[in-house]
């Protein structure tokens, strides 16, 4: 950069002679003219082309702000070494001259991507993310000019695509090379260009578990969820929600024993109504659940587990302060968040239920229990009762050795 001209359009736009920066002797629009020009280097632009995309006015005037600015562009910059001009100009066309001897973060780039391909070494793959790593023309804008603003979007779009192409390559490669902390970094810079793509929250929070860190990954999971609702109205996808319910299983699993839990017993009936109306019986249940434990424990719940729920228990909205839409939900999506419902409060208590009746049941809440029993089987059994019905226990293997603090039983209403 200390000899000729140096032009950086990554970052903010900065152009030095000899080391000197000359960039606020241009203005605004000869900037961004010379920047067109230079990524249409391999054609020439038309003077009318160039009139119109930066002055609305009349056709004398425009040309006139177009040749003032191409001058002072000839005045700031010099001829090269070999005495050529950086512009080539005529009565309709200019352009730059290729004959120039000068370099810049973009014509490096170009020569990288020259010799890129799948599998391209590591600093080839970094010398490019530390080129995309910022903002084609950074923050730069030109007032009454949407043909070019257009333009400079497209740009902007294209490069972050070939800077998400390039940071996933180098995941790729340190996944493959077992560098887990350098692949996490790629992760967090994708993120950065993309926050809704869930894939990415799956693979760091893997890479938070190979770590051993799965508080890290709970945390990766609840920035998704808040972030994926707050600005998208979304849940997470439910790869990523199976995920989180694996983890906060493991977590469960590796609980220091000696913890002193709350025993809470439950009991629930069929009864005319339930046998008719699908879900009634699983309503009561998720009401008499929520009711029963404490509401300081219920809040730690993921919103959107309660907020799936609410559809069939709008008892929920108002307590927790959900979304009042009220949404229909798809059955497969309830039963995954009342299995992490199950599963979040296994943590404090230790939940039996008695259910009789189960004849009474509606065929929905009856499948919603035994689906609890075979996608949970360490933390929910469920067990024939003769004289009580149904015994559903809970955490059986979790609360092993563990200390019941008290007893509460809740019957029901």
């Amino acid at each position: 950069m200390d000899q000729g001209l140096f032009i950086q359009m990554f970052g903010s736009a900065e152009f030095f002679v000899s080391g000197k920066p000359v960039t606020t002797r241009l203005s605004a629009k000869s900037l961004a003219i010379l920047v067109f020009l230079i990524c249409h280097e391999q054609r020439r632009v038309t003077r009318e082309k160039l009139a119109s995309m930066f002055w609305a006015e009349s056709y004398d005037t425009a040309t006139y702000n177009l040749r003032y600015n191409l001058w002072n562009i000839k005045k700031v910059i010099p001829p090269d070494e070999n005495g050529a001009e950086f512009l080539i100009t005529s009565k309709d066309f200019c352009g730059i001259n290729p004959a120039y001897r000068y370099t810049s973060d973009l014509t490096r780039l170009e020569q990288l991507l020259e010799i890129h391909d799948e599998d391209a070494p590591a600093d080839i793959l970094l010398e490019i993310n530390e080129i995309l790593s910022r903002e084609f023309l950074e923050d730069f804008y030109i007032r009454d000019s949407d043909e070019f603003n257009d333009w400079l979007l497209f740009e902007r779009t294209r490069y972050q695509k070939l800077s998400q192409q390039n940071l996933e390559q180098l995941y790729d490669s340190y996944i493959k090379n077992q560098d887990i902390d350098r692949a996490e970094e790629a992760l967090r810079a994708l993120l950065r260009i993309n926050p809704y793509e869930e894939k990415y929250y799956c693979r760091i929070m893997k890479l938070c578990l190979q770590k051993g860190e799965r508080h890290a990954a709970l945390r990766w999971y609840q920035s998704c969820e808040d972030l994926l609702r707050k600005d998208l109205n979304l849940a997470p996808s439910k790869t990523l929600r199976e995920l989180y319910l694996e983890i906060t299983s493991q977590e469960q699993e590796l609980s220091p024993r000696g913890e002193t839990l709350e025993e809470l017993t439950l009991e629930l009936s069929g009864n005319e109504d339930t046998a008719v109306i699908s879900g009634l019986l699983l309503s009561e249940f998720i009401e008499l659940l929520t009711c029963a434990c404490e509401r300081t424990v219920v809040n730690q719940i993921p919103k959107v587990f309660l907020e799936d729920l609410s559809s069939i228990q709008s008892a929920l909205i108002p307590t927790y302060g959900l979304e009042r839409d009220c949404r229909q939900v798809s059955q497969a999506r309830l039963l995954n968040s009342l299995r992490g419902l199950i599963t979040q409060l296994s943590k404090t208590y230790c939940i039996t239920v008695y259910l009789k009746q189960e004849a009474m049941a509606d065929p929905f809440s009856r499948h919603a229990l035994h689906y609890l029993q075979r996608t949970c089987p360490d933390v929910f059994r469920l067990y024939p009762q003769l004289t009580r019905g149904v015994y559903l226990r809970f955490n059986l293997n979790f609360h092993k050795n563990k200390k019941i603090k008290k007893q509460t039983f809740v019957p029901f209403q």
